[in-house]
């Protein structure tokens, strides 16, 4: 890890309300001082702008009064494309954190356009996602989920194989399957760095933890 990464990772650690350096706890510097009510999920991802978060927030509540749903936007910072999750449950989250932060700083690409042109439901029964997808396209950030699959590989996790993986964004979830359509304006954003996040689950609150520039 270099330099800055570490001075960041320290900081991190001596504002995270913790008094050891242990991150199976709470590794991350949050807004409040609650605990998280549930778990924490670790991931990689590709964060919109703030103009399109704040698209992402209109359609949002556009598409659930048209669906008869009455779904609030999440706060512009929780809206996020995710490119890798992390699996740490047999490693400290520490040494999770560390691993990863090493890891991505082997990735080498340039800048890219994400495009999103249409609304689905994705995942099973009683839970489903709605959200913003691209039937075909992306190849970008598919590439950088290969490259990010192989150095994690080195980094010693296990992780899934990259084949499986649809980019999308979610807007929010419901309890049934909503129709598939095309938006009239295609959400688009150039990827100008990924970021290693930190979701306290239950609380409705990412931690970004480092990010790292795109060329």
């Amino acid at each position: 890890m270099g330099g800055k990464a570490k001075s960041a990772l320290n900081n991190f650690l001596y504002h995270s309300d913790q008094m050891s350096l242990d991150l199976g706890g709470m590794p991350i510097k949050r807004k409040g001082r609650n605990m998280p009510k549930h778990g924490q999920a670790l991931y990689f991802a590709a964060l919109p702008t703030s103009k399109i978060a704040k698209l992402t927030a209109e359609m949002t509540w556009d598409q659930s009064r048209r669906n008869g749903l009455r779904r609030e936007p999440r706060q512009y910072d929780l809206y996020h494309t995710t490119i890798y999750p992390l699996d740490v449950a047999h490693r400290a989250r520490e040494e999770a954190i560390v691993a990863a932060m090493d890891a991505a700083s082997t990735i080498y690409m340039s800048s890219f356009e994400l495009v999103y042109d249409c609304v689905a439901t994705f995942g099973g029964r009683g839970n489903h996602q709605y959200v913003l997808w691209r039937r075909r396209g992306n190849e970008e950030l598919k590439m950088l989920r290969r490259e990010l699959y192989a150095a994690l590989q080195c980094a010693g996790f296990d992780t899934e194989a990259p084949e499986s993986y649809e980019p999308h964004m979610t807007l929010f979830y419901c309890g049934r399957v909503l129709p598939e359509s095309m938006l009239e304006r295609p959400i688009r954003w150039i990827v100008r760095s990924l970021m290693l996040v930190n979701s306290f689950q239950g609380d409705s609150e990412h931690g970004h933890i480092w990010e790292w520039p795109l060329s």
